[in-house]
C-alpha cells in the first residue's frame, strides 16, 4: 500500500510566539485555520478582546486535506488531522514583549505567558504520533527531508529549566 505524501503541516504555539511569521517565511502555500474554521461555521462570536471559541471536534470531522503541500497557521491546528507539526516556540520575557505591543490585556498577556513556561502545546501533544519539530532553524530541511519523527514532549525545549 502506497504512503500518502505529505499535504498539512499544523504551525503550532502560543499566540504571538512568530507562526505567522514562519509561515511566510517558507515559501508554502498557508491557510489559517481560524480562516477555515469560520469557512466551516467552526468559529463561535468573536469576544471583546478579539478571540473566538473554536469547535476543533466539528472541525476535525469536516478537515479536508489540501491538494499540495500547505502549512496550517493556528495555535489550535494540532486539533485537526494535519499530518506533522511544528512547535514554534518564544522566550516568556519575548512573549509579553510582543503581547504588549499588539495591545493584549495585562491578564491575557500573563496567561499566555504562563501556558508558554509550561510548554506551551506541548501538554497536549503527549502521545500524538505525528512527526514533530521544534523551533525555526532548521525548519526548512526538515520539511523537504519529508518531515520525518525529530522532536518529542520530554525533548521540548523548557523555559523552566534555562538559566
Amino acid at each position: 500500500m502506497a504512503v500518502r505524501p505529505l499535504r498539512s503541516i499544523g504551525v503550532i504555539g502560543t499566540p504571538g510566539c512568530g507562526k505567522t511569521t514562519l509561515c511566510q517565511n517558507l515559501g508554502l502555500p498557508v491557510l489559517s485555520l481560524r480562516d477555515i474554521a469560520e469557512q466551516n461555521a467552526c468559529l463561535g462570536e468573536i469576544e471583546s478582546d478579539g478571540a473566538a471559541q473554536m469547535d476543533v471536534e466539528k472541525l476535525a470531522k469536516l478537515w479536508q486535506h489540501p491538494e499540495v503541500l500547505t502549512l496550517i497557521d493556528g495555535h489550535l491546528a494540532h486539533h485537526v488531522p494535519v499530518d506533522a507539526l511544528i512547535v514554534v516556540r518564544c522566550h516568556p520575557d519575548e512573549l509579553r514583549n510582543r503581547l504588549k505591543e499588539r495591545g493584549y490585556s495585562a491578564e491575557k498577556i500573563q496567561a499566555n505567558v504562563e501556558v508558554e513556561m509550561l510548554g506551551g502545546p506541548w501538554n497536549d501533544l503527549i502521545g500524538d504520533l505525528r512527526p514533530i519539530f521544534e523551533g525555526s532553524d532548521g525548519v526548512k530541511a526538515w520539511i523537504d527531508s519529508g518531515c520525518p519523527p525529530k522532536t518529542t514532549p520530554d525533548m521540548a525545549l523548557d523555559w523552566l529549566a534555562s538559566p
